[in-house]
């Protein structure tokens, strides 16, 4: 068992930003993602009813099978009842799955007063939960939800109250984080290719459309790809990936 010590300071209820790393039987998102590797599940959103659940997911597919294949094990899957395929981008797709509600432990995991708040990811035949929790019932929420499944508590964070970037996913975290200018810079070269291999365009040649120097777009540029790099490679090497 797991011993989870929290000290907090001051007054008032205090927060925790716990991730979670844990598996449940019967999932059909743990089953397929561990049968087939390199292969990842997002979930955006979930609508359960008494019966069934309906989720809107994004799935990628980074290895042998394909997106269509890997749409067809989902299919397949037992709790399953039906997919569609909302948007097809060759390794990545939107998909909407309808499966069996006992299956999910969603309901359980919000019961147990964690309340998600970044889009579960799957992959290798894990979920990786990134949940808010009260400091004072943290370890014993964990205890119980440790006595029925094979979840690790990968990492606690202090919520600061007066930094609401704690609340919001990677992309607002990253947004917060540009200047106005590092975000106009960020877009331009985007827009204008040039993180194309090779290159469509110059940073001068952008800097001149923006009215600012080459070194001063530079300065912009670099600072704010610091950021986002940064971001997300620290998420993803969290996520194991």
């Amino acid at each position: 068992m797991s011993v989870i010590h929290v000290r907090d300071q001051g007054e008032g209820t205090r927060h925790r930003q716990v991730e979670l790393k844990l598996r449940h039987p019967g999932c059909w998102t743990l089953e397929v993602t561990d049968e087939y590797e390199k292969t990842h599940i997002i979930e955006k959103s979930l609508y359960p009813t008494d019966e069934t659940v309906k989720g809107d997911f994004i799935l990628v597919s980074e290895g042998d099978r394909d997106i269509e294949s890997f749409v067809e094990a989902i299919d397949a899957h037992r709790v399953v009842e039906s997919t569609a395929i909302l948007k097809d981008g060759g390794n990545r797709a939107r998909v909407v799955v309808t499966y069996d509600r006992s299956s999910s432990i969603v309901p359980e995991i919000v019961n147990s007063e964690f309340m998600p708040i970044e889009p579960v990811h799957i992959t290798g035949g894990f979920e990786y939960w990134t949940v808010l929790v009260r400091s004072d019932r943290l370890e014993s929420v964990f205890t119980e939800l440790e006595e029925e499944y094979d979840v690790k508590l990968e990492a606690i964070h202090e919520v600061d109250p007066n930094d609401n970037v704690e609340f919001a996913d990677t992309s607002d975290r990253i947004y917060d984080s540009l200047s106005v200018r590092q975000t106009e810079c960020l877009f331009e070269a985007h827009e204008a290719g040039y993180y194309n291999w090779p290159r469509d365009v110059a940073a001068n040649d952008i800097a001149a459309d923006l009215g600012i120097s080459g070194p001063t777009y530079l300065e912009h540029l670099r600072k704010g790809e610091q950021k986002v790099l940064d971001a997300f490679l620290t998420k993803l090497a969290g996520r194991n990936y």
